[in-house]
């Protein structure tokens, strides 16, 4: 049975009417390209029905067309076309029209739209079809993945865990979840900007378990993904009293929590405290903290027993500091800069130290970790002139992780060699690509191309520079290369492996 969708708008942020013209302008390049997408399913047992999955999609702002509707207000307009099938056989489906705010301003807009399915427990894949309505182009997004859906549990289970954006109370006729509207975050990566962590679940089968109104410990916690031990005091204990459900519905102040990787889980316990089932989530944290390197403060660290305290060779701390620039802000990297040319043994180890501090409550592990890390990109991305992670593949590395896939071709007879680079997440970006060149044959260092990462190098004619070894850049169409070898770096680019 299909449920009748349901859609959010959130704003990113207004453009004032002054630039209003200069954006529309860069809309008719936006209109050539699909809209970007991210989406997820969660499933939920109703109580009498088939489990119901709700599928969770955004429309991502600044890659839709906006154009003015009948009362003359500009405003995205986008086909939503949601499958569900099963061997082949289309089993269920939905067709939506979502529309954008109406308004007189262009609006960095994403737009998150739900529906939802009842469906009887087995494998299925899910496709969904975006067409932007007010684009000239007629390409589609597609969407493709297996979806699972379990059949209840025996005894006691806990459902899957919905990040949230909000939670708040429903009005009258809105479809919500024990009388809250749950609005989806569709991401696991918290920036500095996000500073309260929400999310809902639900607790299955306790009254069955532990008898009708019967008291049982549940809780919910931030662990560190490395350690799994419980984070500070992002710690929650809820006497709670069987019932069929139990909904969670939760949220925790993260604006002091450090950058790091973290694991939300939520535990059931009977009363004597033995763990009865848990559920876990990912979540990433970039909390960027105006450090403030107070050299009058610095001054008064005692550093005898720390770990930086214990680096007492200059070249080797300086060359530890120098590695760090790839993660440092622009203020840290003045101040690395300035420590690599000075070598002061004292304000190396403090500034050292804070670095750390600012970044972990365990800073020699923190550090420890990305020391790994150097090691790696210097072995894989050293070459002659430049250590590893000092060139462009290293500070990538370094800056968004290990990639998902890397495709090398290096000994292409048309183009320069090169490397393809695919994140499923790179930051808060998901199903990135970056791609390096080697443009000086007598070199073995890589040089960054492309990337799609917004702020990174994007360079739209990359593979004809890519071919430029051989082949003139005479076509005005960034997108094709007329070369069989063009043809092959453009499918490696749009289908990674």
């Amino acid at each position: 049975m299909v449920r009748a969708g349901l859609t959010f708008v959130r704003m990113r942020k207004s453009c004032s009417p002054l630039v209003i013209a200069f954006l529309l302008n860069l809309m008719v390049g936006a209109s050539n390209a699909a809209i970007d997408v991210v989406v997820e399913t969660k499933v939920f047992h109703i109580e009498g029905t088939a489990p119901r999955v709700e599928v969770n999609m955004a429309m991502l702002g600044g890659t839709m067309v906006l154009e003015p509707n009948a009362a003359g207000l500009l405003q995205a307009r986008v086909e939503v076309i949601t499958m569900i099938e099963q061997n082949g056989t289309i089993k269920t489906f939905s067709k939506s029209k979502v529309l954008g705010p109406a308004t007189t301003e262009v609006n960095y807009t994403d737009l998150i739209h739900q529906e939802y399915f009842d469906l009887v427990p087995g494998i299925y894949d899910l496709l969904v079809e975006f067409r932007d309505l007010n684009s000239s182009d007629t390409t589609v997004r597609d969407y493709r993945g297996p979806l699972v859906v379990a059949a209840p549990g025996t005894g006691v289970s806990i459902s899957n865990i919905l990040l949230a954006e909000r939670i708040e109370p429903a009005s009258e006729g809105e479809i919500a979840k024990y009388g809250y509207k749950v609005v989806p975050l569709l991401s696991d990566y918290y920036p500095t900007s996000l500073s309260s962590l929400d999310f809902y679940a639900e607790v299955y089968g306790s009254e069955e378990a532990f008898g009708a109104d019967s008291l049982f410990l549940l809780t919910y916690q931030l662990e560190s993904y490395e350690k799994k031990t419980v984070f500070g005091s992002y710690r929650k204990n809820i006497r709670a009293r069987a019932k069929p459900v139990e909904p969670v519905m939760a949220q925790f102040d993260i604006s002091n929590l450090p950058s790091g990787n973290y694991v939300l889980a939520i535990e059931v316990r009977d009363r004597n405290g033995t763990l009865i089932t848990r559920r876990d989530q990912m979540i990433r944290r970039n909390h960027k903290v105006e450090f403030n390197y107070d050299l009058q403060a610095m001054d008064q660290l005692d550093l005898s027993n720390t770990f930086a305290g214990a680096l007492t060779d200059r070249d080797t701390l300086a060359e530890h500091i120098n590695s760090m620039r790839p993660i440092a802000d622009p203020l840290e990297r003045k101040i690395i800069d300035d420590r690599y040319k000075d070598r002061d043994l004292e304000l190396m180890r403090r500034f050292f130290y804070s670095f750390w501090s600012n970044r972990s409550t365990d800073p020699e592990a923190a550090w420890k970790d990305y020391r790994e890390q150097v090691i790696i990109v210097n072995k894989l991305f050293g070459c002659r002139v430049q250590k590893g992670y000092e060139n462009d593949r290293g500070l990538i590395y370094l800056k968004y992780g290990a990639p998902n896939s890397m495709m090398d071709r290096l000994n292409e007879m048309d183009s320069y060699p090169y490397s393809i680079w695919h994140y499923y997440q790179a930051g808060r970006y998901r199903d990135k690509r970056f791609v390096f060149y080697q443009p000086a044959l007598g070199s073995d260092c890589f040089e960054l191309l492309h990337s799609e990462v917004p702020g990174e190098l994007n360079n739209p004619r990359w593979n004809q520079m890519l071919h430029s070894r051989n082949v003139p850049m005479q076509n005005v169409d960034p997108q094709n290369v007329n070369s069989t070898s063009g043809e092959r770096a453009r499918e490696f680019f749009d289908m990674p492996r």
